[in-house]
């Protein structure tokens, strides 16, 4: 008869004797009973931080999860169902490092939701023994969990080429006129090391998708806001330029203002002076800096905001702020479609091989979300943004009145040797990006 070994052994009583009764005649071999392992105390918070992308972790030779990560953990709250996620509701609780294995875990936690950002970059030695050509950087994410045990999978950021660096679009107060909003201006950076040409670079907008509850409008178009071939978008320019007449150095930035003017006449409170800006968006009524070259209209719906604006592209559409940027493209072979039989837009959609960057930011808020209006649960599919935040129109510190003089920027991976800053990229807005102080024309500083 087969034997049973181990600490684990616990079997006994009747059930032992029934067993043995109904297979005296069996022999499976040895048989060894392990014991689970024994659950955490119900106090704790254990995490099992593991490799978004396995071939660059077997290239490390990390056979579990990921060792030496900093967890960062601060306190949260239940996320929303219609939404990204939350943030952390109070400051940092602890900051631990992960060991051998990826796990981590806090005791004498209060039962609840925990906000947990994951970093690990990786060392020059370290990216000396991925596959040749590979830009992986390091992991990083960012989530809410609930106290108990949990697994976080972490996305790989890459170096990328050109990236968003910085994106504003916050109207700015003017009293007696509300607000301003044609200072918008979009930073481009290039994050490799090498010279890239802008040149036909495609600057697209798209709107954000809501509907009331129980609408079916998130449904109906589905196919097109979680489309894993590319991103559908309004409204398209191209900027200028038929090759190399345009270049950005390794690490340079490239400033994109809506009307490249100085726009603190318009705006004596928050207005720039964009007068010197790289390239200007284009309008059926724009104010030209001739200085400045201009945005190429390529998108099938014309003029940004048609009898609208009158300023050109403004890097904010509807219920948010959604913007792709792409290798140059042939319009006339992109594919077109509507989200419904009676809409007076066609929308174009950008192959996933030619998009270079998504960026991605909700203004639903605690109002919407009480009335009834929602987010539709995808916005793009997850390949291209895995997730965007909730941030509605910020309100900083010093009052909405000042809601102008801030930004949407891309924070800092981390700063080498010589001084330069590497920007992270893990193709998730709510990860990558922070709201701080306006830096046009320079890197972000940050996050603060």
């Amino acid at each position: 008869m087969s034997t049973a070994r181990g600490d684990g052994w616990r079997f006994g009583g009747p059930a032992a004797l029934i067993a043995a009764l109904l297979c005296l005649t069996c022999n499976y071999g040895d048989v060894t009973v392990i014991e689970p392992a024994a659950a955490p105390p119900s106090d704790t918070l254990s995490l099992t931080v593991l490799p978004g992308e396995t071939q660059a972790a077997a290239a490390l030779g990390w056979k579990a999860g990921i060792p030496g990560a900093e967890v960062i953990l601060a306190p949260s709250v239940k996320p929303r169902a219609d939404i990204a996620g939350d943030t952390a509701t109070g400051p940092a609780i602890d900051t631990l490092v992960t060991d051998s294995a990826g796990h981590v875990s806090v005791p004498d936690l209060p039962a609840g939701w925990y906000y947990v950002e994951v970093r690990r970059w990786l060392s020059d030695s370290e990216r000396s023994r991925l596959a040749p050509g590979e830009d992986l950087i390091g992991f990083m994410t960012q989530q809410t969990v609930e106290r108990g045990s949990d697994t976080v999978y972490v996305p790989g950021g890459h170096r990328q080429s050109v990236l968003i660096s910085e994106a504003s679009f916050y109207p700015e107060y003017v009293p007696g006129a509300c607000c301003y909003t044609y200072d918008d201006y979009l930073e481009l950076v290039n994050n490799s090391d090498t010279t890239v040409y802008l040149d036909g670079l495609v600057i697209a907008v798209f709107t954000t998708d809501e509907e009331q509850t129980g609408g079916g409008h998130c449904a109906a178009i589905e196919s097109f806001d979680n489309d894993p071939n590319g991103v559908w978008v309004d409204y398209m320019d191209s900027l200028p330029g038929t090759g190399h007449e345009y270049p950005l150095a390794p690490g340079a930035v490239a400033v994109i203002a809506t009307d490249a003017i100085d726009h603190r006449a318009n705006s004596p409170q928050d207005g720039l002076d964009l007068s010197h800006a790289d390239f200007e968006m284009t309008g059926e009524a724009d104010v030209d800096n001739p200085s400045v070259p201009n945005s190429v209209v390529i998108g099938t719906n014309g003029w940004y905001g048609d009898g609208f604006t009158g300023h050109g592209m403004q890097f904010s559409l509807g219920a948010g702020a959604g913007i792709v940027v792409a290798l140059p493209v042939d319009t006339t072979s992109l594919p077109r479609g509507k989200t419904s039989p009676v809409s007076t837009f066609t929308l174009q959609r950008i192959p996933r091989d030619r998009i270079l960057d998504v960026f991605l930011v909700s203004f639903v808020s605690d109002y919407t979300i009480t009335s009834g209006i929602s987010d539709c649960l995808h916005q793009v599919n997850s390949d291209f943004d895995r997730t965007w935040p909730p941030w509605e129109l910020y309100t900083p510190p010093e009052g909405w009145r000042q809601r102008g003089q801030y930004s949407v920027q891309r924070k800092v991976a981390y700063t080498r040797a010589d001084g330069r800053k590497l920007l992270q990229d893990t193709r998730s807005t709510e990860a990558d990006f922070f709201v701080g102080h306006r830096t046009p024309f320079a890197l972000p500083a940050g996050p603060p």
